[in-house]
């Protein structure tokens, strides 16, 4: 065989057959380098821990400076627990057999009768069972759309639809199973999200839901919600109105009402932006004329767009509310947050068709009583908060310049916080008895309030006996005054300048000008609770641009009309009843019921409160009408005096 012209050079420039190496017997010494290591890691411990520092991959150490180690490609990652649950455990049966699904018993009894008269007609030899094909299994959000295979011959029956679909179904394609809608429905009154709800699926081994899909059907599911809520509160109104035509008012559409603003605004996220932080901001407006105090007007300034962020972002000259296509924005971002005038002017209007406010009570922003204003064509009682107010008056008393000799002791800054929260407490009950005591007569209570005032001041001075005989209306002169937090033997030492300084904080809310904006005893205590509730469905450190409004309509919803009522109402307008006569209809009567019954701190309160009083009546009945010895012989036993109470002689 010929060779190649290459073969045959190496034949001849090649070491010749037989010939010994020149290196035989010789040590072939090679360089190192002294001090240096070389490491293969791990590939996610490597790019965790390699820096890059003139163009070299170097480890770090803690000082900063780089270590003597050299470091080399990383090794694969090493075999972990995840790689150990992704291999299938059971090779005869698919592992999505041994995962939870929902599933509606009735679907499933139907599909197992049908398939087992079918296959016996189609195969009677056959002594196959009939599995679920879980490899053709097909998802429908939480729901399943299921069928039969036969292990021994090839039958397969039909699908079914294990989960019951809406019946309201609007425009093309396949209807939505009612526990999608229902899941979306429970997820609007939480915090948590769709993200969070695929987790505590994971947890429980259920085959999750597709997150797109879901976020999809939450966004019809939140619109429908606030469209719901909207109707539900002009019926409020509504019947406000009968209701105050029923009972004799001269103006049934008159009602007093009571707002606040709550935001959304984290403060860990105020030097992040060179706007306000709040980016979110929820007015509510409730009625007064009730005992219940309904919400009756709620509006949501929103400033957050995801997709006027996401042009901007791409480098489109976007503004928001004004772009093309869906913006969840109804304001600019550079508009004032914080702007309760505004808001409560567009609360006023919407509420103007149905009602008409004669009293606003606010938390002493004038902003809001000055929106409110601007929306009617007629004049608006200011009412204040007596709760304000008497915060108010506390932080006044604390920050009074009082005398040196009136604290006593090392701890004169807490002797004067407590002694600011005592006038606090003395002066809310003598206004609330006033009021109860005069039935409401305004006039009566101006006239008295000087002297309840002079009474007080007597009172913390050390001279708590015939001014509070006589004045006061929850001090009966014995030194025992309710709410009272000074030390029983701290004993205060007041000038004639710190009385008239004490007058002076107390015409806070003992003066004319303040009794008449706190006639009605009115606060917006049940607008600050409803911001409270807001925060258990949306989170101020979580946002939700798209779907805030539905979560802020939803609860109202269900504080107006009661947990049972609202679950069903939202069920019903979307189309996922739930079924009559079932656990879950008694469940939800009960979680309902629990709901409205008073926590064990007011009932145990109660029970305290019942036994002070029937002790009092007793010992009150025990003076009138009993004397020891009423019914015992008196005799003459002058002189002897340690037998005068028990005569038995």
């Amino acid at each position: 065989m010929r060779l190649s012209k290459r073969k045959a050079h190496l034949r001849k420039a090649g070491f010749k057959k037989g010939t010994a190496s020149p290196k035989k017997g010789k040590t072939v010494a090679f360089p190192t380098v002294a001090g240096n290591k070389y490491v293969r890691l791990e590939k996610k411990a490597f790019e965790r821990r390699v820096h890059t520092s003139n163009n070299v991959l170097t480890f770090k150490d803690t000082d900063g400076t780089d270590t003597t180690v050299s470091a080399l490609r990383p090794r694969p990652n090493a075999f972990n627990v995840v790689d150990e649950y992704s291999g299938c455990g059971d090779e005869s049966l698919h592992s999505d057999l041994y995962t939870n699904k929902l599933m509606i018993q009735a679907k499933v009894q139907a599909l197992f009768n049908s398939a087992f008269k079918k296959h016996r007609h189609d195969k009677p030899n056959c002594e196959g069972d009939l599995n679920f094909d879980a490899a053709n299994s097909v998802r429908w959000g939480v729901g399943w759309r299921e069928r039969l295979k036969c292990t021994k011959c090839s039958y397969m029956s039909d699908y079914h639809n294990l989960y019951e679909e809406v019946e309201n179904k609007k425009g093309p394609g396949r209807r939505a199973a009612k526990v999608n809608i229902g899941l979306q429905l429970g997820l609007c009154t939480t915090p948590i999200s769709n993200t969070g709800v695929r987790r505590i699926f994971n947890y429980a081994n259920i085959i999750a839901p597709n997150l797109a899909a879901m976020q999809r059907l939450s966004k019809k599911v939140n619109e429908k919600i606030q469209r719901v809520n909207i109707r539900d509160m002009h019926e409020q109104r509504v019947t406000l109105v009968k209701e105050n035509a029923m009972i004799g008012q001269k103006n049934a559409q008159t009602v007093n009402v009571e707002g606040d603003s709550c935001y959304n605004n984290p403060m860990f996220n105020s030097d992040s932006t060179p706007f306000q932080a709040g980016s979110i901001a929820t007015t509510t407006f409730c009625e007064n004329n009730t005992k219940n105090k309904k919400i009756i007007g709620v509006h949501i300034a929103n400033k957050l767009c995801k997709i006027g962020d996401r042009l901007r972002n791409k480098g489109n000259n976007v503004v928001c509310p004004n772009h093309k296509g869906h913006c969840s924005a109804n304001m600019s971002e550079s508009d004032p947050i914080d702007d309760e005038g505004r808001w409560s002017e567009i609360v006023a209007r919407n509420i103007s068709n149905e009602v008409q406010i004669t009293g606003y009570t606010g938390d002493g922003d004038s902003r809001s009583h000055a929106g409110v204003s601007k929306a009617s064509e007629h004049t608006i009682l200011h009412f204040k908060d007596i709760r304000h107010l008497e915060n108010l008056l506390k932080r006044a008393v604390y920050a009074a310049n009082f005398s040196s000799n009136m604290f006593k002791g090392s701890s004169n800054a807490n002797l004067k916080n407590r002694f600011a929260l005592s006038i606090k407490q003395r002066c809310i009950a003598e206004l609330k008895m006033a009021h109860k005591f005069y039935n409401g007569d305004l006039n009566k209570i101006k006239q008295s309030m000087p002297k309840v005032a002079d009474a007080i001041v007597a009172c913390f001075g050390g001279y708590c006996g015939e001014p509070c005989k006589a004045s006061s209306l929850v001090c009966c002169g014995n030194y025992r005054q309710a709410k009272n937090y000074m030390p029983v033997t701290v004993k205060l030492r007041m000038t004639e300048g710190d009385k008239v300084l004490l007058l002076k904080c107390m015409d806070i809310m003992l003066s004319p000008i303040a009794l008449d904006k706190t006639k009605l005893l009115t606060s917006t205590q049940k607008c600050e609770a409803v911001n409270r509730s807001y925060q258990a469905v949306n989170p101020k450190m979580i946002t939700n641009p798209r779907n805030f409004a539905g979560r802020i309509h939803g609860q109202v919803l269900k504080l107006n009309n009661g947990y049972a009522v609202s679950v069903l109402i939202k069920t019903k307008s979307l189309g996922a009843t739930l079924t009559k006569g079932s656990s879950v209809i008694r469940q939800i009567r009960k979680t309902d019921a629990i709901s409205k019954k008073p926590n064990n701190d007011v009932i145990q309160k109660r029970k305290i409160t019942r036994y002070a009083a029937r002790q009092r009546r007793y010992h009150l009945h025990e003076r009138l009408h009993y004397n020891k010895g009423l019914t015992d012989t008196l005799h003459g036993m002058k002189g002897v005096g340690q037998l005068q109470d028990h005569n038995y002689v």
